[in-house]
């Protein structure tokens, strides 16, 4: 009569213990991620993991994708978690901020993971609850990065039999997991990641930094290259899935060679396209060609300041010397910075809501380069 209370009673006791864990939820990220991701792209990259998972003998509990600013990194994540999800594979993801300090914290994304993988995985669960039981009042938050992975995952996963099936963690931007100046996480993934059962998989996506490639170099990690053929098929999908009503038809393969001359990574793809749609009703070859259209990111980056400078200028009155402290301002800042802070930079102490409306106008003329998250205003890419 007493069991069902006894098993309420334990689920409660359980919660309670791994409530001390960090828990950070994902499916913002994926979904933002996942919404920029064209169908019939990175299919080779998508079946190079889909063979590591299927193969079971695999040595390799680590799986790297590496590649520059811009080539779609995250967008590959975040799309092999929403498949993983539906197959019923995935066990948990991190997606890492540099500009988020509980993202980029290595602590954290490993109490996260944790997390996760205990409402996955039952018998992990347990065998977690066991160790925070016997080990009261140690304080996760005191330990070293290595200590921690070695207390929540290393330990506690050593006791458990096979499980029978894989069971994948997803960490998005290895390169941006930096902590008081240092990449402790890169040293876990290189040195410990290893000593796991061979049931538990990681893919890890990273920009490839030299002290990263060093570390990581013995995992032969698949490589995103800007002028690699397949990733150019992947870019002129893109434009054309994209374009589709806005390209003549009759010259449309003339158009999209132009057009991934011009390319070579997703992140400008994305851009060019908008930009495109936004400024041309119908374009035939000669437009395209003849065109001033931005050249590569940095040219997209630097007509969207011009942009948001003008805004200002007509917005609010500002000086060149106001526009680049705000941007000296933006860059300097650890983590997003205050609107308030941005009201301050640009009126007076006295200031109404019509004033700060101004200012929100201003900059969400470039919102998809400088979005306003919780009263923050942040660059939405690293590259940026």
């Amino acid at each position: 009569t007493l069991f069902p209370y006894t098993t309420l009673f334990r689920s409660i006791r359980d919660d309670e213990v791994l409530a001390k864990l960090a828990n950070v939820d994902n499916l913002g990220e994926i979904r933002h991620h996942g919404s920029r991701y064209v169908e019939g792209t990175r299919l080779s990259v998508f079946a190079a993991v889909e063979r590591w998972l299927d193969d079971k003998s695999s040595p390799n509990r680590v799986i790297v994708i590496s590649g520059n600013a811009g080539m779609g990194k995250s967008v590959i994540s975040a799309v092999l978690c929403q498949k993983m999800l539906e197959a019923g594979r995935l066990s948990g993801s991190h997606f890492c901020r540099h500009n988020k300090a509980r993202r980029r914290n290595p602590k954290v994304m490993l109490q996260s993971l944790a997390c996760q993988l205990s409402e996955s995985l039952p018998e992990y669960r347990k065998a977690l609850v066991k160790k925070f039981s016997r080990n009261v009042g140690v304080k996760i938050g005191d330990m070293e990065v290595e200590e921690l992975f070695e207390f929540l995952f290393e330990e506690p996963l050593s006791d458990l039999e096979d499980q029978g099936s894989i069971h994948l963690m997803v960490i998005d931007g290895l390169d941006e997991s930096e902590y008081q100046g240092r990449n402790e996480l890169l040293n876990v993934i290189a040195d410990y990641f290893k000593t796991l059962p061979c049931w538990i998989r990681f893919v890890v996506t990273t920009r490839p930094e030299m002290n990263i490639l060093e570390k990581i170099q013995d995992l032969n990690p698949i490589q995103l290259i800007p002028n690699d053929q397949e990733n150019l098929m992947d870019v002129r999908l893109c434009f054309q899935e994209q374009l589709e009503h806005v390209l003549q038809s009759d010259c449309q393969d003339t158009i999209l060679e132009k057009l991934v001359e011009k390319s070579g990574v997703m992140l400008y793809t994305y851009y060019l396209a908008e930009f495109i749609k936004k400024n041309a009703v119908r374009m035939n070859a000669a437009e395209v060609i003849n065109s001033d259209l931005p050249s590569g990111i940095s040219s997209v980056y630097q007509d969207y300041f011009k942009r948001l400078k003008n805004e200002m200028q007509k917005e609010l009155g500002i000086t060149e010397e106001q526009f680049f402290d705000f941007l000296n301002a933006m860059v300097a800042a650890r983590e997003p910075l205050p609107v308030e802070f941005v009201y301050k930079l640009f009126l007076s102490k006295e200031w109404s809501s019509a004033d700060e409306q101004k200012v929100r106008d201003a900059v969400d003329c470039i919102s998809a380069l400088l979005p306003i998250e919780g009263e923050c205003i942040d660059f939405f890419h690293k590259s940026v």
